[in-house]
């Protein structure tokens, strides 16, 4: 359903309130007894109105608050790709990305496959790049290093009624303290990818370190390669995949030192783990007669397989360290998650940030003050016009959220020649995600109500929220009636237990009155990112705050 920007058909939705139903404007119609006019509330019944929050320019009131949040409790485990790189600029600081994958065989070997003394050519990373940031120019040299150990899995408790082990882990998962690879050890390849290597690459040939030329050895199941297969061609059996994971744990790839990249940025990549492995390639020799080649060798092992019981396991790491920025710069102090049971001190912030990949986000939370002017558009109706209207019901709510940069007019962008201020935006909008997600819940994804994000994925629909950038007016644009609805109602709720009991209203009691700025509910793993302007605070004050559209009808 498309919506108008015209006030006079905000003022006229009144669809959510009733099946057939003529909004009466200003309380002077009367009802005529045309067919159908019995369905009609008459002016005694509703009263329809329109407000915007902040009302102007000298508007201050904090009808809403805004923080930064960080937490490391985002799942990082078993999604649909592998994420690697580093990131380094002005805004972002630096962030790089490796992942923890296991390995499968789905290729059932014959007996004597590998032959008599075969010879190991090379090797390839087979990659499916789907998701990259911008500078791809930047070539980046990696690691890829074995995992000695799966204690990270087998020491996990089962959980009470389950029959396997959870695989729930979260970015902060660290493959050194778990002990999960040796670095000491050093890795097993070396490859680059970024400039002529670009994303449209699927494989990558590997430089081979000593242990990664026994790492070889060990999968053509030579003798004295340390493998407890020598010449048992068993663990390739489509049978002893479990065999497989414990003797062929999987590799972690990570960027191989924190580079800084003269010519760009870098960027993080991030390929479909299922269409990604391992390729070796080799040759072996006739045994009679050692100098002859008999064949030639090549096997393809695979990342990760969500269809087996074993070797479905993957990981994703992130480390973000916003003191390398040198621009809209903060203290990641300010927005980190508290410990449970402790005090929730994140001071306010008038400049919120976005991003993905673990990065930070931003909260707000609708104050008293939203309530009181809401009460007060009740308020002051009745006492004008000597009426008793009770409550609201909202025909649309906008939520608009501006970019940060203070050269613009909130109240005129897009009209006239402020259409020039459009213009000083356009990289800020090309470096940001193009649509953001509202959710009551970040770290479950709980999205709010307008954002029904499941059921836009299962139908294929657009939903009404919105969401995207509205690029002629510089800022984010959501629908959130829905929502809004449900917290004034609950605000109701809560105010009448407060008169019934004899106390002051405890708006800790209205739920879901904080949410949460966040990539939408597809893009958590964006390596997009974008500074936006919250709320003004006592010693910032923003030249574009939040602002809100309510279209409502006052209802006894």
């Amino acid at each position: 359903m498309k919506q108008s920007n015209k006030l006079i058909r905000l003022l006229c939705s009144a669809a959510t309130l009733l099946t057939v139903a003529a909004a009466t404007f200003g309380g002077c119609t009367s009802v005529d007894d045309t067919l159908g006019g019995n369905l009609i509330p008459d002016n005694q019944q509703m009263r329809a109105g329109f407000i915007r929050l902040p009302e102007s320019t000298t508007d201050k009131t904090k009808y809403l608050s805004t923080r930064l949040f960080q937490s490391d409790s985002i799942s990082s485990a078993n999604l649909s790709s592998g994420y690697f790189g580093i990131q380094r600029n002005d805004t972002l600081g630096l962030r790089s990305a490796g992942f923890l994958t296991q390995m499968v065989n789905l290729t059932e070997l014959e007996e004597g496959y590998f032959g008599y003394e075969p010879i190991f050519d090379s090797a390839q990373l087979r990659l499916s790049i789907g998701t990259y940031g911008r500078d791809t120019l930047s070539e980046q040299r990696f690691a890829i290093y074995e995992v000695i150990s799966n204690k990270y899995l087998t020491e996990k408790p089962i959980a009470p009624g389950a029959t396997q082990r959870d695989t729930t882990f979260y970015l902060n998962f660290d493959p050194i303290k778990e002990g999960v690879i040796d670095p000491s050890r050093g890795p097993l390849f070396y490859f680059t990818l970024g400039g002529d290597k670009g994303p449209a690459t699927t494989a990558v040939t590997l430089i081979p370190t000593d242990e990664g030329k026994n790492y070889v050895k060990r999968l053509m199941l030579q003798k004295n390669s340390g493998t407890n297969y020598e010449e048992d061609y068993s663990i390739y059996s489509l049978d002893s995949l479990e065999q497989w994971v414990e003797e062929f744990k999987g590799f972690y790839i990570c960027p191989a030192s924190n580079t800084t990249y003269p010519d760009g940025e870098g960027t993080i990549f991030g390929t479909t783990l299922e269409s990604s492995g391992l390729t070796i390639y080799g040759r072996n020799r006739v045994e009679t007669d050692p100098s002859l080649i008999q064949d030639t060798l090549r096997v393809t092992y695979y990342f990760y397989e969500g269809s087996v019981d074993h070797g479905n396991v993957a990981i994703n790491t992130m480390y973000h360290d916003y003191s390398q920025a040198t621009e809209v710069r903060f203290d990641i102090d300010d927005a980190k998650e508290p410990a449970a049971g402790a005090t929730d001190d994140r001071p306010q912030a008038s400049r919120l940030r976005v991003e993905g990949l673990g990065g930070v986000v931003s909260d707000i939370t609708f104050t008293e003050a939203f309530f009181d002017a809401l009460e007060q558009e009740i308020d002051k109706v009745n006492q004008a016009e000597e009426k008793d209207f009770r409550t609201l019901a909202f025909s649309q709510v906008v939520l608009k959220i501006y970019f940060n940069d203070g050269a613009y007019d909130w109240q005129q962008i897009g009209v006239g020649s402020t259409t020039t201020d459009v213009v000083r935006l356009t990289e800020q909008m090309q470096a940001a995600p193009s649509r953001l997600g509202l959710y009551t819940d970040y770290k479950s994804r709980a999205a709010i109500l307008d954002y029904n994000y499941s059921y836009e994925s299962q139908y294929g629909t657009t939903l009404d929220y919105g969401g995207y950038i509205n690029r002629s007016q510089g800022c984010y644009k959501m629908n959130i009636t829905a929502y809004v609805q449900s917290l004034w109602n609950s605000y109701v709720e809560e105010k009448e237990a407060a008169q019934a009991e004899g106390r002051a209203v405890d708006l800790e009691n209205v739920e879901n009155r904080t949410i949460y700025l966040a990539p939408e509910a597809g893009g958590f793993y964006t390596t997009s990112y974008c500074v936006l302007q919250g709320m003004t605070t006592d010693d910032d004050e923003n030249t574009a705050p939040i602002r809100l559209e309510l279209a409502y009808n006052m209802i006894k």
